[in-house]
C-alpha cells in the first residue's frame, strides 16, 4: 500500500492486536469459531469503533465509513467511496489519519482476494476526504482461520502482484484461538 515514513503499518497492527487481545473479543471469537459463525466482518468493525472509542490516551479520534471522492482516472466507475475504520492517534496531526478497510472469510485465499480488490478500490480515493482528513497511511486487514504463514504470505504476495499494488510489507500475527490477521 502507500510508501509512507516510519512504521504505520506497525501502529495499525499495534492498535488491531490491542482490540483483538480484550477478554470480551477474545471469548467471542472463540465462540464465532465453535458455532461456525461466518460473515463477522460487521461485527468487527462496530466492536473495533468502540474499542477505539474507549481508547484515549491512544486514539485522539476515529471514524467509521468516512467518505473519500474518488481519483477520476482511476478504473472505478463510483466518484465516491467510504473507507472502513479510521483513526488518529494521539499526538499526531490533526488532519492525518490511519485507515483500514476490514475482510473476514474463514479460507485465508478468499479474504486476501477480498482485501486485494479493496487494496485496488483504496488506491483510487484521493489523499483528502470529503470533510478534509489526510489519508497518512492506508491498510487492509483480513482475518481468517488458522493457516500456514509461508503459504498466506507468498499467496498475499501473488495475488497483489497480479493486481500491480506495491505494499510496504504484511504484519501476519495470530488471534484469539484458530484465527489469524494479515495486514498490507
Amino acid at each position: 500500500m502507500p510508501k509512507s515514513g516510519g512504521n504505520d503499518l506497525d501502529k495499525i497492527a499495534d492498535v488491531l492486536l490491542q482490540f483483538f487481545k480484550i477478554k470480551r473479543i477474545s471469548d467471542s471469537l472463540a465462540l464465532i469459531k465453535e458455532f461456525g459463525v461466518s460473515g463477522w466482518e460487521k461485527w468487527w468493525q462496530v466492536e473495533l469503533a468502540l474499542f477505539l472509542s474507549q481508547s484515549g490516551d491512544m486514539i485522539a479520534e476515529w471514524d467509521m465509513e468516512h467518505p473519500f471522492d474518488t481519483d477520476r482516472r482511476s478504473r472505478l466507475a463510483q466518484n465516491r467511496m467510504t473507507l472502513d475504520i479510521g483513526f488518529r492517534l494521539t499526538r499526531h496531526v490533526k488532519e492525518s489519519w490511519y485507515f483500514v478497510e476490514l475482510k473476514q472469510a474463514d479460507e485465508y485465499r478468499v479474504c486476501i482476494n477480498r482485501m486485494c480488490k479493496d487494496a485496488d478500490k483504496v488506491l483510487s480515493a484521493r489523499k483528502h476526504s470529503v470533510d478534509g482528513l489526510s489519508i497518512r497511511y492506508i491498510a487492509c486487514a483480513g482475518a481468517f482461520l488458522d493457516a500456514e504463514e509461508k503459504a498466506v504470505l507468498d499467496y498475499a504476495e501473488e495475488a497483489l502482484d497480479s493486481i500491480n499494488v506495491d505494499h510496504d510489507g504484511f504484519y501476519f500475527n495470530k488471534i484469539g484461538k484458530g484465527y489469524n490477521l494479515l495486514l498490507f
